[in-house]
């Protein structure tokens, strides 16, 4: 009879370590789902932040894109500029020399001018003398032929 107590004793703890470890077991797997649903809202979350960072990046990137382009036409007007610039630079330099010369352009000038009313008065001399000495000529061809 003992044995059968004994027995009974074992089934009946064997039965209440099975009930328990089932319990357990299921308290176990219910905080393990709990778990894994915590984690997939924070993998969602995850996932939506991701877009959304994505999407700004991509606004980023096509804003610096114009950005980008913005500063290679800046850059080329610049350098066109710069090249009007030293045109201009040079063209003041030129100006500037040529005032500085001015007053030696100006003697110059005078001088020349000068210069081109005597041989025009020498020209109108000439010119005179060449006239009267044909016109002597003339007369003397004439008196000649008078004579003859």
């Amino acid at each position: 009879m003992d044995e059968g107590i004994n027995k009974q004793e074992k089934d009946f703890s064997s039965n209440f370590l099975t009930r328990t470890t089932i319990r357990e077991a299921n308290h176990h797997l219910q905080m393990l789902h709990k778990h894994n649903q915590e984690l997939e809202q924070i993998v969602g979350k995850q996932k939506e932040e991701l877009k959304h960072k994505d999407s700004i990046y991509v606004e980023l990137f096509k804003a610096n894109q114009l950005l980008e382009n913005h500063c290679q036409q800046l850059k080329i007007l610049l350098d066109d500029r710069t090249r009007r610039l030293q045109v201009f630079e040079r063209k003041e330099r030129l100006f500037r020399e040529t005032i500085e010369l001015k007053p030696a352009i100006e003697s110059l000038l005078d001088v020349l001018n000068t210069f081109e009313k005597e041989d025009s008065i020498l020209l109108s001399i000439s010119m005179q003398s060449l006239q009267t000495v044909n016109q002597k000529k003339n007369m003397n061809i004439v008196h000649k032929t008078d004579t003859v």
